[in-house]
């Protein structure tokens, strides 16, 4: 009993000696729960829930009925100190400004910060989920360095070349004693007689000639030296009559020696080639300086061609061009550009554009020993020109012309495209030089560009409007894929 009693009067001193200890370990420590321990938050303001740019001093709702949230005072100081980069319109984000101002309207420009600025994609810029890409086909091709070559095909005409061309007459009247060449189209060698002439005056010429050198003679040892200078004066001024009328020195070589006088004077050929035109017939009565004949030496032919104002940049003198004759695209001719004329020529319609251009003439030369060019023949020509060396070129179908400028979308990957204006240069082999706005490596849209140019203008369009109006219009960072004229947005609202 007494062992009984011992026992509980230790247990219930232990439970005594551990009640005042946990007491005074609570009223040391102070309670969790205790009103006047409890941090009270500051609320610093109050900003809109769909766009936290929008704030408000006090409570309120937004146009949709939602409630601001309240931005506390732990949270702005818990929030990463923002630099503020520069301030831009609330209705258009192309104007900006360093200070802070206010628009036409009264809105405050928006603070765009650092963080910002580096993560804000180019307006424009479209996401497209992999579905979507695969459903509308878009296609991408790297952009990459290649030197374009054009082909330029334009029609020739074959003409005599300017210097092969001999007009024969006479510089003395008479008449046609002998015609050798009696019609057209005869091959003529140098020094071929074409015909015979009987002039009074030629005959007449010879016998002063003659008498004048008789004279000379006798007078040759006269000891009066100006007898002996007029008799040579006078032989000289015959000589000279003579040589003025083309008769040759031969041909006054053997006046001299036979003393005979010649009743006609005989035309030759200056050169081998085709009579293209007879203008007299045998006992014609012919005038000084009246064309006899006309003869082409066709050895040496001249290719005019053509070329559209467009094509005269790469158009120069010394290109190799491939020219063949219409009946016969298997008969080839290699040719080189003599010369490009310096004045432009009549307007030709061009069927690639279905406009009219004008054209430049330029021209070749090419052999023709066995006369198998003709004149006035048609000639196709083939000029493979370098369009652009060493270029960075796209596909055509990547380029959107819209009239006033070109655009080409980029790929910049996690199915986002980004539009570039660029300036292209020469299209040749299916291929866009570009100039500036897209950098070798790079990968372009090819296909369904135009239903992603779409979409990227309908967006733009919305970027400009105030944020809180581009929630009503449902724009979000991914694209519906369809891209056309009266599509709905992932809100049902149909775009434009």
């Amino acid at each position: 009993m007494k062992r009984f009693l011992l026992g509980l009067l230790i247990l219930m001193f232990g439970l005594a000696v551990g009640g005042v200890g946990t007491w005074l370990y609570v009223s040391k420590k102070p309670s969790a729960i205790s009103p006047q321990s409890s941090a009270v938050k500051k609320v610093l303001f109050y900003r809109h829930p769909m766009n936290p740019q929008v704030t408000s001093p006090t409570p309120q709702k937004d146009e949709m009925g939602m409630d601001y949230i309240a931005v506390y005072e732990e949270e702005k100081t818990t929030q990463k100190e923002r630099k503020i980069l520069f301030y831009r319109a609330p209705m258009n984000p192309q104007q900006t400004s360093p200070t802070p101002m206010k628009d036409e309207m009264g809105m405050d420009y928006v603070p765009v910060y650092d963080e910002e600025a580096a993560e804000k994609e180019v307006i424009g810029t479209v996401k497209i989920t992999p579905e979507k890409i695969q459903k509308i086909g878009v296609k991408t091709e790297e952009a990459k360095i290649r030197t374009l070559k054009r082909i330029i095909r334009t029609v020739g005409r074959i003409e005599p070349v300017e210097n092969k061309v001999y007009n024969i007459n006479t510089k003395i009247a008479g008449w046609v004693e002998k015609l050798y060449v009696n019609r057209t189209d005869l091959m003529v060698h140098p020094d071929e007689p074409l015909l015979e002439i009987y002039s009074p005056d030629l005959v007449a010429t010879q016998q002063e000639y003659l008498l004048a050198m008789k004279n000379l003679e006798k007078v040759k040892d006269s000891p009066y030296p100006d007898v002996r200078k007029s008799a040579e004066s006078l032989v000289h001024a015959a000589r000279q009559r003579l040589k003025y009328w083309d008769i040759s020195d031969e041909q006054i070589r053997k006046l001299e020696e036979d003393g005979t006088i010649a009743r006609t004077m005989t035309i030759y050929a200056p050169a081998h080639g085709g009579v293209t035109e007879k203008m007299v017939v045998q006992g014609q009565k012919i005038e000084a300086g009246e064309p006899l004949f006309r003869i082409i030496d066709h050895s040496v032919v001249w290719v005019y061609g053509e070329v559209y104002e467009y094509e005269i940049p790469y158009i120069k003198a010394g290109q190799d061009a491939l020219l063949s004759p219409s009946y016969s695209t298997s008969e080839t001719y290699r040719g080189r550009i003599e010369h490009v004329y310096s004045h432009l020529g009549s307007i030709r319609y061009v069927p690639e554009s279905g406009t009219e251009a004008r054209t430049a003439k330029i021209r070749f030369e090419l052999p023709n020993p066995e006369h198998k060019l003709k004149l006035g023949m048609y000639m196709n020509i083939q000029l493979a020109v370098d369009a652009a060396a060493n270029a960075v070129t796209v596909p055509d179908s990547a380029v959107i012309d819209t009239g006033t400028r070109q655009v080409i979308f980029v790929e910049k990957g996690d199915g986002r495209f980004e539009p570039r204006d660029v300036k292209v240069g020469a299209l040749a082999d299916g291929y866009y030089h570009i100039i500036s706005g897209v950098r070798a490596g790079e990968k372009v849209v090819t296909s369904a560009n135009f239903l992603i140019d779409s979409e990227s203008s309908f967006r733009a369009a919305i970027s400009g409007m105030d944020p809180v109006r581009s929630q009503h219009f449902g724009v979000n960072k991914e694209a519906t894929g369809s891209g056309t004229a009266g599509r709905e947005t992932s809100n049902g609202v149909k775009g434009h």
